[in-house]
């Protein structure tokens, strides 16, 4: 439940940041505390790894604190304009990627696509 709650208000906040960018004002600033912002700097690279052709900028991305000592990365592609939704959360910039990185230490933990 909680999950879900961070889930809707981190989805809301960065759906105001893309709205604002896309009437040409000024975005407002993201904070991370540094435990995410180091889970953020692991998850990136296995990002383009996996995704080597993917461009991180069309995709909206989630640091969720995971209740197992993990933190939950979750690289989400933003849908074109002219583009359906399709399942699996694949757009024309690429799949949703879904890194776990432990707390502890910084390192991969797991790895998943979305279905």
């Amino acid at each position: 439940m909680v999950f879900h709650r961070i889930l809707l208000m981190s989805t809301l906040a960065f759906s105001a940041l893309a709205a604002q960018a896309a009437q040409g004002t000024t975005p407002t600033p993201v904070e991370l505390d540094g435990a995410r912002a180091a889970a953020l700097a692991a998850a990136v690279p296995v990002f383009h790894d996996k995704q080597p052709d993917a461009d991180l900028a069309q995709f909206h991305v989630h640091v969720h604190p995971a209740a197992d000592g993990t933190f939950q990365v979750v690289f989400e592609p933003r849908q074109a304009s002219d583009a359906a939704p399709t399942l699996g959360g694949r757009t024309s910039h690429g799949r949703e990627l879904n890194v776990w990185i432990k707390a502890a230490d910084n390192t991969l933990e797991r790895i998943a696509f979305a279905r």
